[in-house]
């Protein structure tokens, strides 16, 4: 029994140490983060830009995203707007015809689901017809029909775009925050991924991660690429892999604001972590090559990020891991004691509890501390943010069954989502009023 005890031990105090090694990095990059990004440098012109919307069914959102690009605080002709559908007979198409400068692509090779093959046909067709243009695309934006934009979002990422970088991604919000515990979890992960990532890998000069929408793309990447020619159920990441791989230079810029939706279900979530999950692991498998040799050439930062983007979310998986498998072996402990009427058995429940609980709290926290550092760009009631707060550590713990689920799945397919949320007139003015205080924020600072 003492040996089998000090294998447990043995194997706990391993998992924890190389938790604590790989949670170090976070907790510097979360300290990192609560501090203002300085702003970019103004532009010298306004570039010329357009902006690519995959959107199959999607005429119960599209409206609202048009709405918010026409009224950018940019030159209106120097954006133009491809929505990209499956049939001309989707309602989408009709909304669109009441804007300016918004084109209709209709897609031919409805064999090849996904996103990624959506995006490649749309950039094949645009080579096509901008081969005599006077003024060509300098960038491409991809944006999901469901966003909704700061109406300086454009000029935020012209400032960017002005200074070189040839990816760059914005601060993704959240559109649907008051909608449920589960919305509001989904949405402050991708907040934390923006300010608690991005950022401060931005910050130090080292490689953001591309997170599914919200970002540009130089036309002289696309047409080195010759398209989109990311396939995987996580064509993002596999983006975010091939800039890494390929030094592609690129920023993250938190004043470069857009409001993206989130599912309010917790199954609909569920499938659609596992989704990512997959997707991480596609890519791993598929382009194994190209990433055993960016990890040999990495030099000095480059070292980090090959690591970390790679990573990803393995901490937070190998953290919960090694709690879970704590609770596991002090159960079979406490099931051996009780059986055998030893009363160690009342130590071995108290240490599961006292653990279940620190765990719990931990996140608690951590959640908190997002809820209160993104107050000024996410709008929650107070009872969405206490409800939040105490269901996220259930919605991050989650990820155990959902990344076993799809290590052991042979293929997660690609399923559409249905997007409905659409803002009121009140939160449409919040949404500009945001702009204008980023705006004064942005004057303030430099």
């Amino acid at each position: 029994m003492t040996e089998a005890i000090y294998i447990v031990n043995v194997i706990f105090y391993s998992l924890l140490v190389l938790t604590v090694l790989l949670t170090i990095p976070r907790i510097v990059m979360i300290c990192m983060g609560l501090k203002p990004q300085k702003p970019f440098k103004e532009a010298e012109k306004q570039h010329k830009f357009a902006i690519l919307i995959p959107a199959r069914n999607e005429s119960k959102v599209i409206r609202q995203l048009l709405e918010s690009i026409k009224a950018q605080d940019y030159d209106e002709d120097k954006i133009d707007t491809y929505v990209i559908v499956e049939s001309l007979d989707d309602p989408t198409c009709q909304i669109c015809e009441e804007y300016k400068n918004v084109f209709v692509f209709c897609r031919e090779h409805l064999e090849l689901k996904g996103k990624g093959y959506a995006l490649d046909e749309c950039f094949k067709y645009i080579k096509k017809k901008q081969k005599d243009a006077t003024e060509k695309y300098e960038a491409y934006y991809i944006f999901d029909a469901d966003n909704v934009l700061a109406k300086n979002y454009i000029s935020e990422m012209n400032k960017v775009y002005d200074q070189g970088y040839k990816v760059a991604v914005g601060y993704r919000a959240i559109k649907n925050v008051n909608d449920s515990a589960v919305a509001a979890c989904s949405g402050y992960y991708f907040t934390m991924f923006s300010t608690f990532k991005n950022k401060p890998k931005a910050m130090a000069g080292l490689d953001i991660q591309v997170c599914g929408t919200g970002f540009y793309v130089d036309a002289n990447v696309i047409d080195e690429l010759g398209g989109w020619p990311f396939h995987t159920i996580t064509e993002d990441y596999e983006f975010s892999q091939y800039i890494l791989n390929n030094n592609v230079k690129n920023t993250y810029n938190e004043r470069a604001k857009f409001y993206d939706e989130q599912p309010a279900k917790f199954s609909v979530s569920f499938k659609q972590r596992i989704r990512w999950c997959k997707g991480f692991l596609q890519v791993g498998k598929v382009h194994k090559k190209e990433i055993r040799e960016a990890r040999a050439k990495a030099t000095g930062k480059k070292i980090y990020s090959v690591y970390e983007n790679y990573l990803t979310i393995f901490p937070l998986v190998l953290a919960i891991v090694t709690f879970a498998y704590f609770e596991l072996a002090n159960l079979v402990l406490l099931i051996i004691n009780v059986a055998t009427k030893n009363p160690l058995w009342i130590s071995e429940l108290r240490a599961m509890v006292i653990m279940l609980l620190a765990l719990y709290l931990v996140l608690v926290l951590y959640t908190y501390i997002t809820i209160i550092a993104e107050n000024k760009r996410c709008h929650p009631t107070f009872w969405t943010a206490i409800k939040t707060g105490l269901f996220n550590p259930i919605f991050m713990i989650a990820y155990v069954p959902i990344f076993l689920t799809a290590f052991f799945s042979k293929t997660v397919e690609w399923v559409p989502i249905e997007h409905t949320a659409t803002l009121d007139e009140a939160e449409m003015l919040e949404v500009q009023n945001d702009a204008e205080e980023e705006l004064a924020y942005n004057k303030k600072e430099v």
